[in-house]
């Protein structure tokens, strides 16, 4: 049988800027979802105060699957600011205070079971949190994982992660669900011990 020849499995780094008007939809889930590429998240800065917001990303996976994936947030009108070798992403941003004061999320007791849901038509539920990016994680493909592993659907709504690996950052995350898909990923960002701060209101009508 003769010898196939695969693409070589290319890491690279981008800078891409986003548009307001797509900062509520799940574009990196997207890549990791629709074309299979792996995508860690080495800085980032999103507020929805901001016209646009950045993400510094990490590449890898087939050639073809990466040029794909980035061909998909340009036609969406994302700007692709840069593509270098892993490590020349510079940035100056300040950092913002962790855990980000505008938003009223509250440390809540880790429960030891599933809660029981009400399923209805297959439908999807969402757990928004907000999780702090300890500066030991940030070569960990933490967004990748959670959709790559649970199939959710993770929706970056605000940020705040710098370069530098000096500091933590932080992520406003909305993950969408089957219920048991919810529990596995809750229970996943558990394990790596990140702090965690959920946002109680987003279960509301859900739970029974």
């Amino acid at each position: 049988m003769p010898q196939q020849n695969f693409p070589q499995l290319t890491p690279i780094d981008s800078r891409i800027r986003i548009p307001q008007h797509y900062q509520r939809q799940p574009l990196i889930s997207r890549l990791v979802s629709r074309y299979g590429v792996t995508v860690n998240i080495t800085a980032a800065m999103l507020t929805p105060a901001e016209n646009y917001g950045w993400f510094n990303l990490q590449l890898q996976g087939n050639s073809e699957h990466i040029s794909d994936g980035l061909l998909y947030l340009q036609n969406l009108g994302v700007n692709l600011m840069q593509l270098s070798i892993p490590g020349n992403v510079q940035d100056n941003f300040s950092s913002q205070p962790f855990p980000n004061s505008s938003h009223k999320f509250s440390p809540l007791p880790i429960p030891q079971h599933p809660p029981t849901y009400e399923i209805k038509n297959g439908q999807s539920y969402r757990l928004r949190l907000q999780i702090c990016i300890l500066k030991d994680y940030h070569q960990t493909p933490i967004i990748f994982d959670l959709v790559s592993r649970y199939g959710v659907t993770v929706n970056i709504i605000a940020a705040s992660l710098l370069a530098n690996q000096q500091d933590d950052g932080w992520f406003d995350l909305d993950i969408w669900g089957k219920p048991e898909q919810l529990f596995s990923s809750f229970n996943h960002l558990k394990m790596l011990n990140l702090p965690l701060w959920i946002d109680a209101s987003s279960l509301h009508g859900h739970i029974i």
